[in-house]
């Protein structure tokens, strides 16, 4: 048999009936992003956002009594900086959009971890001629990692700590044409407050 062929009956079954728990998720937040462009050839010099305020909505249902999958998407927003011999300077104010499909798995009692396959959208905000985004803001695939944990307030609201890891390769056109011919790997990292609000129903 099939190695998916054992997996996936595992996945979407458990050994009994579940009481089934369709959930909704609000997490806000802080985001940190590794550099988009560092440059140390002429002086040191980054370009990166700066830690930005975050908020995501997102919603799940139960595989099984381990397993939940669900759908999560994401905003955040602050100013792209660029840092040269220790002077900041804003460019832009940049939105990072975010989405991305959520396995859940749960760990220990009131903790879960998470995998997550997505992608980011860049959207610079006013005048990006001369910029890194000149004419070309990416959409860009992502993979994630991230743990939950929680204290439940009622029998259908948690709240809770949310932690989350997130890769991604980013490049523009006006960075290959600058000489920057390979693409950056960047790295982000979320922690937000939760709120989830459990609805009840029956699972045949």
């Amino acid at each position: 048999m099939r190695p998916a062929a054992w997996l996936l009956p595992g996945l979407l079954a458990g050994a009994s009936p579940l009481q089934a728990q369709l959930a909704a998720d609000v997490l806000a937040g802080a985001a940190w992003s590794s550099p988009l462009v560092r440059d140390e050839i002429v002086a040191p010099l980054t370009v990166a956002p700066q830690i930005a305020p975050s908020l995501a909505l997102g919603a799940s249902f139960p595989l099984n009594d381990r397993y939940r999958l669900g759908l999560r998407v994401g905003w955040a927003r602050n100013d792209l900086v660029r840092t040269e011999q220790g002077e900041t300077t804003a460019i832009l104010p940049l939105t990072v959009w975010s989405g991305a499909v959520v396995l859940e798995r749960a760990v220990i009692r009131q903790v879960a971890a998470e995998a997550r396959i997505g992608g980011l959208k860049y959207a610079p905000g006013g005048d990006t001629g001369g910029t890194i985004f000149d004419g070309d803001a990416p959409f860009v695939p992502s993979i994630g990692l991230g743990v939950r944990t929680w204290h439940p307030v009622s029998d259908r609201l948690q709240i809770g700590l949310h932690v989350a890891y997130d890769f991604h390769r980013f490049e523009t056109q006006p960075l290959k044409s600058g000489g920057f011919t390979s693409a950056r790997s960047v790295h982000r990292v979320t922690v937000s407050a939760t709120l989830r609000w459990s609805a009840k129903r029956e699972t045949p």
